[in-house]
């Protein structure tokens, strides 16, 4: 049996968690990131860019991991994020994101104390759509 405090705790965790994953985005941008200097570099791997017109705020994943820094957009499209994850009492250890907003996607560098990379972000191709007779809700094809 839950506790109060539990109960309480576990409904405020269950409220953030549907703020997080029901807030709307303005628009999302996915690449590769390109090692460009540094040492102990992994290769090439894959990032995303989320913004958001609201705020003026930027969220970006590098490889789409758990990792999240968090930054803005200036009025003329420049873009900065960071994220120290160092833990207390000892140097920072920042990751940061710094670019430029255009046209057709979004162009930066993401720095790590150990390494630098080229990020070269567009807007993915939206998902093929597939019309299915309203008779056949699950859309299973007909032999």
């Amino acid at each position: 049996m839950l506790g109060l405090g539990a109960a309480l705790g576990l409904a405020a965790c269950t409220y953030v968690s549907k703020q997080i994953t029901t807030q709307v985005y303005d628009d999302r941008f996915t690449g590769e990131l390109e090692p460009a200097g540094g040492t102990h570099c992994p290769e090439a791997m894959p990032a995303t860019l989320v913004t958001r017109a609201k705020d003026h705020s930027v969220t970006f994943a590098p490889n789409d991991g758990v990792l999240l820094l968090r930054g803005t957009i200036g009025p003329d499209g420049s873009v900065a994020a960071s994220l120290n994850t160092a833990p207390p009492k000892h140097p920072p250890y920042l990751l940061s994101l710094t670019g430029q907003l255009g046209k057709d996607g979004f162009s930066g560098r993401y720095q790590t104390p150990q390494c630098s990379f080229k990020a070269e972000l567009t807007r993915p191709a939206p998902l093929p759509r597939r019309f299915v007779d309203p008779k056949n809700v699950l859309g299973i094809p007909n032999p």
